[in-house]
């Protein structure tokens, strides 16, 4: 069955499915690219216009949460008119809403909040413009502790009742943008120039987005190849092409899945594109901002797109890491002693064994480490000498075992690891040394995840869960070196975010 997306690119491109008429493939071509854009060339939002929007829509939930909070409140504060303090300047109105304006934008620089790539987003955008609220916050709040020093204390419920107001407006604004860019009329039209094996990919994650926000138009050949389409998509020919497309105003990204020094003319072509407003990416850069994944299959001698640009993390996310780690932990034990009594005794009941069950896991630079789970599985299966991946469905878990394992539940004694040192709250899931020295053997990347302590949930968790052969391992260590690469504050309070809606529906093995 096609895809939404399939169906509305096949409503809007009628490719033939015989292919391009026979004759001059270039002039045939051009026939037919100017046919389709009769039907499909309509003005669309540039990214400066989308940012222009986030970034007065975002003013006005700020100004007028501001302003219902100052006619609420303001006049039962003495002194809060101009002529009754030497600083009533800043306490006016008009100070109050400059000083947010100033600190908002301040805030949402720091923290990318309008960003494309974020307000495109139902979880990113709210969650970072919340950030960019708590960031604004500190700003407004110090310089008027700069201005009128602890008089600001007295000002609490001012800011309180304005928060109150924002937040709900700001995600309810932020999510309606997000799904206004995501409709099929806004969305960005791409195409793809290369016909191998890197292009078809990205043409598949692009169209098979559950959100999609660029829609793919077709394949620019760079050299003689006899296909017409390739899943769907035509594939046009040469540079000719392509300048048709971009001179009819028909694509806003051009992806460049093939290499520079081998096809210049084409790459020329696409610079020109470029003058014209015209986003020209790589292929691997598409891929990862797309899926949230590093393309490790298609990156070549390009490894070090797989790196981060600066491998030592900031001080302020190493206290924040360690921290979260310390809560959670400490949380998590309290949890444990609660639950232990009621959970050993249905755990017992169902499968007599012991409670717990111990596994040994290889962990950050390599070290290795016992691990704490309860026990999920049928004894005598959990001691077998082999190990097996677990499978949806597994005869080997046990009734009590498959609650478990769809609440995570059979996770929490792992908080003793996270006390100890040896695992974080969020990074890659630890493996067995045998499964890692197998798997590093068809991907050198894979020994890399190591770089970083091993998490109780992570990136790769929350887009993909569990894996039970070699190609899910593959696309779970994509989304690994994806974290690796990006970790932040904002990525980790994501993947929690995520992790609790995981949890919340039972997405367990």
């Amino acid at each position: 069955m096609p895809t939404q997306l399939e169906q509305e690119i096949s409503t809007e491109l009628p490719v033939p499915q015989t292919g391009f008429p026979q004759g001059d493939a270039s002039t045939t071509e051009q026939v037919y690219i100017s046919q389709v854009s009769k039907q499909t060339r309509r003005q669309r939002p540039s990214p400066l216009v989308w940012r222009f929007t986030v970034v007065a829509g975002d003013s006005i939930v700020l100004a007028g949460s501001l302003a219902a909070a100052l006619a609420l409140l303001a006049p039962s504060y003495a002194g809060f008119n101009v002529s009754n303090s030497p600083f009533g300047l800043l306490h006016a109105p008009i100070m109050w809403l400059f000083l947010v304006i100033a600190s908002w934008s301040i805030a949402v620089s720091i923290i990318q909040a309008q960003e494309l790539q974020c307000i495109g987003s139902v979880l990113k955008s709210p969650l970072f413009a919340f950030a960019s609220l708590v960031l604004m916050l500190v700003f407004c709040v110090g310089l008027f502790f700069l201005f009128t020093g602890a008089t600001v204390i007295s000002y609490t419920r001012i800011w309180l009742f304005f928060l109150g107001i924002t937040i709900p407006l700001l995600i309810v604004w932020r999510v309606t943008l997000a799904e206004v860019i995501h409709l099929p009329r806004f969305r960005r039209r791409a195409v793809i120039v290369g016909v191998n094996q890197t292009g078809i990919s990205i043409a598949k994650e692009l169209r098979q987005a559950r959100r999609p926000g660029t829609n793919v138009l077709g394949y620019i050949r760079p050299s003689v190849d006899d296909r017409k389409q390739i899943d769907g998509l035509p594939v046009f020919g040469g540079g000719v092409a392509l300048a048709h497309l971009v001179q009819d105003k028909m694509i806003d990204v051009i992806i460049m899945a093939i290499d520079y020094q081998t096809y210049p003319e084409l790459f020329q072509e696409a610079l020109q594109a470029a003058q014209y407003g015209i986003s020209v990416v790589p292929v691997t850069t598409m891929y990862e901002h797309t899926s949230g994944k590093i393309p490790v299959e298609y990156i070549v001698d390009q490894w070090y797109t797989v790196m981060p640009e600066e491998y030592a993390s900031s001080p302020l996310y190493a206290c924040w890491h360690k921290l979260l780690d310390l809560t959670f932990g400490l949380c998590g034990l309290i949890l444990l002693a609660l639950s232990f009594p009621f959970l050993a005794l249905l755990i017992y009941l169902d499968s007599p064994g012991p409670i717990f069950y111990t596994q040994e896991r290889t962990g950050y630079h390599g070290r290795t480490f016992s691990i704490y789970k309860f026990r999920s599985m049928h004894t005598e299966t959990q001691q077998a000498k082999r190990p097996a991946w677990v499978t949806k469905g597994d005869v080997r878990i046990t009734r009590v075992g498959r609650f478990l394992r769809a609440t995570h539940l059979d996770e929490l004694p792992q908080v003793l690891n996270i006390l100890r040192g040896e695992m974080s709250l969020i990074g890659p899931r630890p493996e067995r040394p045998a499964y890692i020295a197998e798997l590093e053997k068809s991907n050198l990347f894979y020994r890399y995840r190591l770089s970083v302590k091993p998490g109780l949930t992570g990136w790769a968790q929350v887009k993909y869960g569990y894996g039970d052969t070699d190609q899910d391992e593959l696309v779970k260590l994509q989304y690994d070196l994806y974290y690796i690469k990006h970790r932040s504050l904002l990525l980790d309070l994501l993947i929690i975010m995520k992790t609790f809606i995981e949890v919340g529906f039972g997405h367990g093995s």
